[in-house]
């Protein structure tokens, strides 16, 4: 019988991850929290002080609402002390600093032009020379040249503090860096070059640099011995989840495969290391004192192998969380599972609230619950006779529960479905985890060349051969389904109902009978009306892509894209930069129009030395038509070096704002002006996005 009692890590880690949240996208300040907080503790202890242990047993309701408000404002609480920016001496707060003294604080990664990598502020220097010390992060970039070494985890940084602040997507739905580095505690970043910075003497000493020092010794070790640059690639993945010289293509063949988790280092590669070092250890059980020999060596070895992939926090996330499961199953103490779980990600997010939107983390622990939760229940689906069957059965089992509680979030992430998933999991898990066993075998035998000479050559025709698969697999008919766009909502909806389908399943709850079918009817009323909004949409976007004109006029489900040959023909562009507003939009068709010559194309008309007509709204650019403006006219465009949308000519009847006024500084023309030809509007740094 079900109990909360069993496993009571769940009913702290929730409101503690509610907490978070509201801390991260409802922010109150930090007033509020501390006096509820103080509050709740206060009636818990006069609860437990002035009651017999018996009434407070009947009294536990209250309890555990007291103890769900302070663990809510904890996990507020703690949200607001993570974020480097609240602290009084983040760098930003000296507004007269002329230096930032900076320590690289993770690795570096070598772009074209320039050395990147994270870094920390320990100090400033004002314009009096004087030395403070101050704190922070920010992306630090430096300019390669001539007597530039590339920056060592430790190494220190005196640099002059002009840096600036990320900048935000430029594109609507194109990817937010900004974002993605602020749970990161990075809002600015900093560029450096031979004449803007001075390298220190001093020297910071840490296990994280001599954690990256060995992972670059088998990083060397890996490339040594596996000839081939791409094979190599997705070796560095499948044993330490370093990405940086992936081959795109393969990491495309793999995410549309369903495969991409094996080149994450995650609970499967922490539990490959265990049942390796189990089998190499089980003689020792037969011994006194062999079992917690055993168990020692298991977790150094688990531990050992999160150090030499360098501590990257996939790989922390997958040793705590493995660490906390076998601690339980190897002492046979009567441990809830689930509870190892979530008492694993509760000390995660203590320690770093901000994992709770890592993809990493969340695809993580969503297919360990569907491994642990969901796989007993299809595994009794079918009872296999024979070794190869039930081992097939198992993966079959394992790959449809661990996809069952990803799926929604992967499409909302990356928008498309594996169909192929189970048969590509039947072929590539096996495989790959032979390649990960002789990854290591050749790692702590790579001192004696010839026998790494031989191991390098297997793992190099396994790597091969699995990379042929994947790539067979993904050029099938109808190998995965892409452009699917799901928001948080419907995100949130599916989960719900294959919670709900579950409950049903387990424990035959009838009220499950009332309240499905009506989530299911509400969850498609809301894809069948977004539909016939999208049907009869009408949109006009002014894009800002580097040495490019983008226009992008939305008719219904179809959009007629103008730019110039080159970027028409840059499939690559075209699918980063514009793909995820389509998919957002509903786009099924897309007419590429070149700028270069006129178009008529109803409802869009183009005229190389007028502008656009989209219905009955224009578009004119480079001040053409500066003095005589349709009164329908939208926007007339000037274009700087940059390719920034910076400035409007309004018509005559709204001269009271000037001849030429400033897009992003004068609100009021935007409520006057435009509001009155749209029914909605919205602008951001980059781009202008209007529909009427």
């Amino acid at each position: 019988m079900f109990s909360w009692h069993a496993i009571p890590f769940v009913r702290l880690l929730v409101p503690f991850i509610l907490g978070i949240f509201i801390s991260l996208y409802c922010p109150v300040g930090f007033v509020l929290p501390i006096v509820l907080l103080f509050f709740s503790l206060a009636l818990y202890l006069l609860y437990t002080s002035s009651r017999s242990s018996n009434h407070l047993f009947r009294e536990q309701k209250y309890v555990g609402v007291l103890i769900t408000m302070v663990m809510l404002c904890l996990g507020y609480l703690r949200t607001h002390g993570y974020d480097e920016q609240a602290q009084p001496k983040h760098f930003t707060t000296f507004s007269k600093s002329k230096f930032l003294e900076i320590v690289v604080d993770d690795g570096v990664t070598e772009k074209n032009k320039f050395y990147r990598c994270y870094a920390k502020v320990i100090g400033v220097v004002d314009s009096n020379r004087k030395a403070m010390s101050a704190q922070g992060s920010l992306l630090f970039y430096l300019k390669k040249g001539q007597g530039i070494i590339k920056p060592a985890i430790g190494s220190h940084f005196w640099v002059n503090s002009k840096y600036i602040a990320v900048k935000p997507p430029s594109n609507p739905e194109e990817f937010d860096y900004k974002r993605y580095l602020s749970f990161h505690n990075i809002s600015y970043q900093l560029f450096a070059d031979s004449s803007s910075h001075r390298i220190s003497k001093i020297y910071t000493l840490s296990i994280f640099q001599y954690a990256n020092k060995w992972r670059n010794h088998v990083l060397k070790i890996i490339k040594t011995n596996i000839q081939s640059a791409k094979e190599a690639g997705v070796a560095e993945a499948l044993l330490m989840g370093y990405k940086d010289d992936l081959d795109p293509d393969i990491t495309s063949a793999f995410m549309r495969t369903g495969t991409l988790h094996v080149l994450a280092v995650s609970g499967m590669h922490a539990g490959i290391i265990y049942l390796v070092l189990a089998l190499f250890t089980a003689p020792l059980r037969k011994f006194k004192g062999g079992k917690l020999l055993q168990v020692i060596i298991l977790l150094l070895g688990i531990w050992f192998y999160a150090f030499m992939t360098g501590l990257s926090s996939s790989v922390l996330r997958a040793s705590i969380m493995f660490s906390f499961i076998s601690i339980g199953k190897l002492l046979r103490y009567q441990v809830n599972i689930y509870n190892n779980i979530y008492a694993s990600a509760f000390l995660l997010l203590a320690y770093n609230p901000k994992f709770i939107v890592d993809i990493g983390f969340q695809l993580s622990y969503l297919a360990v619950l569907g491994i642990v939760f969901i796989q007993p229940l299809i595994q009794n689906w079918y009872k296999p006779r024979f070794w190869i069957d039930k081992y097939l059965w198992g993966l079959i089992s394992v790959s449809l529960a661990a996809q069952l509680l990803t799926f929604p979030i992967g499409i909302f992430y990356f928008h498309q479905f594996p169909n192929y998933f189970i048969l590509s999991n039947l072929l590539i898990i096996p495989i790959t985890s032979l390649i990960l066993i002789g990854l290591i075998i050749l790692i702590v035998l790579s001192f004696i060349p010839s026998i790494a000479i031989i191991f390098g050559s297997i793992i190099l025709y396994l790597l091969q051969f699995s990379n042929w698969l994947v790539t067979q697999i993904d050029r099938l008919p109808y190998s995965y389904v892409g452009g699917l766009y799901i928001d948080t909502m419907q995100m949130l909806a599916i989960y719900l109902i294959i919670i709900l389908i579950l409950m049903f399943h387990i424990n035959r709850y009838k009220w499950v009978l009332l309240y499905l079918p009506l989530i299911v009817i509400l969850f498609y009323s809301n894809i069948l009306y977004e539909k016939y909004i999208h049907d009869s949409q009408r949109i006009i976007v002014v894009h800002h892509i580097k040495s490019h004109n983008v226009y992008s006029f939305i008719d219904g489900t179809t959009v007629y894209l103008f730019s110039d040959s080159v970027f028409l023909n840059n499939e690559a562009g075209i699918k980063f930069f514009l793909e995820p507003f389509y998919w957002k939009q509903g786009i099924t068709g897309i007419k590429k129009c070149n700028l270069k010559n006129s178009v008529k194309a109803s409802p869009v008309f183009y005229d190389k030395n007028v502008g656009f007509q989209f219905y009955d709204r224009f578009l004119t650019i480079d001040k053409i038509l500066k003095d005589n403006v349709h009164k329908n006219g939208i926007l007339i465009v000037n274009r700087y070096h940059k390719g920034l949308v910076a400035n409007m000519t309004i018509p005559p009847k709204l001269s009271k704002y000037g001849a030429s006024i400033s897009f992003f500084d004068k609100r009021n023309f935007e409520r006057d002006y435009f509001k009155k030809f749209a029914t909605s509007y919205k602008s951001a740094e980059h781009f202008i996005l209007l529909s009427f």
